[in-house]
């Protein structure tokens, strides 16, 4: 009979103890203090219900890091289109139809990738927002390679802007890369959908609106000595468009990436307002 008495006390203890878990704090990330930046590149549509949500995620993300993350929304060819009745404008464009297009495996949005890293399923594109911090935060964490210096000078007349690259990196870096350059627009105002409704008056912030590159980056360089500067220069004429490229709310985005089989992650990136 003690034998059952002490049996059931260790069930009773292991059922208290099994209903009222105890939380595990995890320690906070150890971010190192240097200059990397890390670009998403948001993949997202005015027709896409769920993409407020994502949008939330990379502005919650920008709170956390200011200044060490840089953000891409690409309006390509998913849940895209504009809302009928709804919308007066269309975000989509040949580089980002494209630019879109060429991201494998996207199932759905919203959808994010980060630095282009791929996961150990081998995909870059993640579409869980709740995952997307930890992905900035691992990449915050890797080293510092490569420096880039980035200088804009836009003409309010003729609407030209003029974009001097240049970059330098802090190591020897042996593969391909290749240099992509967004123009990205924020503060505009149109129609999203959001759940079951329609929101009228919805910020849109990041729209890629064009690319000074190709839609998957032009040749920038192979084997990059340390210590050495690497320049590109870019040109562009703004359209007139009512309500859309703003200069005063644009950015020049840019990024180096590796362009190997299998690997074509961002070393770095970095913005510039068009005009300061």
């Amino acid at each position: 009979m003690k034998f059952l008495k002490i049996f059931s006390w260790i069930i009773f203890i292991g059922l208290f103890l099994g209903c009222n878990e105890i939380p595990i704090k995890l320690a906070d990330p150890e971010i190192p203090d240097s200059d990397r930046t890390v670009l998403i590149e948001e993949l997202t549509g005015v027709s896409c219900t769920n993409c407020p949500k994502g949008a939330l995620a990379v502005e919650n993300i920008l709170s956390q890091y200011p200044g060490r993350v840089i953000v891409v929304g690409i309006h390509g060819v998913l849940l895209s289109q504009p809302l009928k009745d709804a919308s007066k404008y269309d975000f989509r464009n040949p580089d980002a139809h494209d630019l879109e297009l060429s991201f494998p495996n996207l199932l759905g949005k919203p959808a994010a990738s980060i630095n282009r890293s791929s996961d150990s399923n081998g995909d870059i594109v993640d579409i869980i927002p709740d995952r997307w911090l930890g992905k900035v935060e691992a990449e915050l964490q890797k080293p510092h390679v490569l420096n880039i210096v980035l200088e804009s000078q836009f003409d309010r007349t003729s609407r030209q802007l003029q974009v001097e690259i240049a970059a330098i990196p802090l190591d020897d870096l042996p593969d391909n890369y290749k240099i992509s350059v967004y123009l990205i627009e924020s503060g505009i105002v149109d129609a999203q959908a959001d759940g079951g409704e329609i929101i009228p008056n919805y910020v849109h912030n990041h729209v890629m609106m064009d690319m000074l590159t190709d839609f998957d980056g032009d040749v920038f360089g192979s084997d990059l000595k340390k210590g050495e500067i690497y320049k590109k220069k870019y040109n562009s004429v703004f359209p007139v468009v009512d309500g859309l490229w703003d200069p005063d709310q644009m950015e020049v985005v840019v990024m180096i990436a590796k362009d190997s089989v299998g690997d074509k992650s961002v070393l770095q990136a970095a913005s510039a307002h068009v005009v300061e």
